[in-house]
Parts: C-alpha cells; structure tokens; sequence
C-alpha cells in the first residue's frame, strides 16, 4: 500500500483495532485496501489522505462497489459517512450506526426481496456490532 493508506491505517489505529471505515473487522488472510472517496480512482483520482478510505480487500470493499453498481444513490450516503469520518480523523459512533443502517437498508431492500441480481458473499454480512467497535476504539485511547 502507498504512503497515504498507511498514514491513514495508522492515524486510524485500524491494525491495532482491526476495522476498517465501515466497521468491518479485518478477517485472516484479508488485507487493508485504500477506496477512493471523491475522486475516484476509474477518473484518476488522487491517492491521497483526503480522497481516502480504508477498507477490508474480501469484505467492505467489493461489498460497496455492489452497492454502487446496484443503488447509486445509496453508495453515496455510505460514501458520504465515510468521508465524514476521514475528515474528523476517527472511527465515529454516528457515522457507523448511520453506516449499519444503510447497509442494512441494501439488503431489506435488494437481498431480502431477491432485487439484487448480483451474487453476494456470506462474508458481506458479518459485521461486529457498532458498540464492539467503540470499545476497541476506547480501549486504545485510555492506552
């Protein structure tokens, strides 16, 4: 990964924590991909700090780009929160209860009612809950 992804992972704390900017915990054999948030990457858009993301390789990643492909307009909500969170410089609780909800949202919508003709992985769907996450996160900051 190029500088600007591990300045992100590391400002982050996400290897200490283990999740990435959706709240998904990083699997084994899985790695940290940088998502490309404003400008993104198909129109050359910079990889740089502040038109990034992290994101899981096998889970969050692939499962957004469905998501783009499927509900654009949903993609930029999720789009939206994360690059909210970029831009305060942590994991947020509203931000990732507002991610879970979208997310959830997709999959009433477009899974639940077989809307989505596109084949998703069961990984897609195991996301530790949102208080999982601020208790790393609060753990690593009273360190």
């Amino acid at each position: 990964m190029k500088e600007p992804g591990i300045h992100l992972i590391e400002h982050f704390h996400l290897q200490e924590i283990n999740m990435d900017f959706m709240g998904y915990e990083l699997e084994a054999n899985d790695i940290f991909t940088f998502h490309h948030l404003i400008i993104p990457n198909c129109k050359k858009g910079p990889y740089e700090e502040w038109n990034g993301a992290i994101l899981c390789g096998k889970t969050s990643h692939p499962y957004l780009h469905v998501i783009e492909q499927t509900d654009e307009d949903l993609f930029f909500l999720l789009t939206s929160e994360i690059m909210d969170e970029n831009i305060k410089g942590h994991l947020d609780r509203d931000n990732l209860l507002r991610i879970r909800n979208l997310l959830m949202y997709f999959e009433e919508k477009y899974i639940d009612n077989h809307a989505c003709n596109v084949k998703l992985k069961e990984e897609y769907f195991k996301r530790p809950s949102v208080d999982q996450i601020l208790t790393k996160t609060r753990a690593l900051k009273n360190k």
